[in-house]
């Protein structure tokens, strides 16, 4: 009985992570640790172009939308919930109860379902909405508080060049093309030394099969076509995916181009398997 217990589950995997009859599109993975933190990491919306229209979709990524803070009641200024956004929330914190978030929209007097409810206070908390656009905050509160607001999007994101790869004594020291290994994957990336040594990556119009916890590997192979390879050769993981779609920038840790890296592959520790690689053309 175990046995077919564990088959089945091990079949229920294969489709989901292989994206079987579009089994992953009906049913999007759940948020990964770092990002259900009330206060985890998010894009900074300030730093993107307007969402792109496109039928490829990235795996959900989280934007930063506002943040308030207070040391009572107040009702927010108003901000902007994008109509594609699957959902969005409100990350809070409380250091004095009682304390009630409800969200209102700027027409109405009355706000909608409370997305912060609290009796006891040191506390934290998230509550979630689903309606798009245009919101404020009424915040009833004992003491200080804090809320940081961010929706899910799954556009493809879209960074513009930091001002650091736009610097003039900035040079691109390596460049490649994304290719597929086990899964989908295309686009260019290029990697930038800064002029205080920094190295980042950059990836522009590119794709590559939506999983949560994709993370970029850098290889000494020189061109990986299948996962065996890329677990038997040295490696090194140096930065985790936001997004699978989009253009994007990561900055990578200091030695992170050591001698003997030849390639940059994007690795999938949920399936353990190569999903893309690019030879490195320095």
């Amino acid at each position: 009985m175990l046995g077919g217990f564990a088959l089945a589950a091990l079949a229920a995997i294969a489709v989901y992570a292989g994206d079987l009859f579009g089994a992953r599109e009906r049913r999007p993975p759940p948020d990964d640790q770092a990002t259900q933190s009330p206060f985890g990491p998010a894009v900074d919306r300030g730093d993107l172009a307007a969402p792109a229209t496109s039928r490829r979709r990235s795996q959900p990524y989280w934007v930063a939308v506002r943040r308030f803070a207070g040391r009572g009641p107040l009702t927010t200024p108003a901000f902007a919930i994008d109509e594609r956004a699957l959902q969005w929330r409100v990350a809070w914190r409380c250091q004095r109860a009682p304390l009630l978030i409800l969200p209102q929209r700027p027409s109405e007097e009355d706000g909608g379902r409370p997305l912060a409810q609290a009796q006891e206070c040191p506390a934290r908390g998230e509550g979630r909405s689903v309606a798009g656009g245009a919101f404020r905050l009424r915040v009833a509160a004992g003491g200080p508080w804090r809320a940081r607001v961010e929706e899910q999007l799954d556009a493809p994101l879209i960074e513009p060049p930091t001002a650091a790869m736009r610097d003039p004594q900035t040079r691109v020291v390596a460049r490649g093309r994304l290719y597929g290994i086990d899964e989908e994957g295309s686009g260019t990336l290029a990697v930038y030394r800064e002029p205080d040594g920094a190295l980042s990556l950059r990836f522009d119009d590119f794709y590559v099969t939506p999983n949560v916890d994709l993370r970029i590997r850098l290889s000494h192979l020189e061109r990986p076509t299948s996962t065996s390879q890329v677990q038997k050769a040295p490696h090194r993981d140096v930065a985790f995916l936001e997004a699978t779609a989009g253009s994007l920038n990561l900055r990578l840790p200091a030695g992170a181009l050591r001698r003997g890296m030849r390639s940059v592959v994007i690795w999938s520790e949920i399936t353990r398997n190569a999903y893309a690689g690019a030879r490195l053309r320095w």
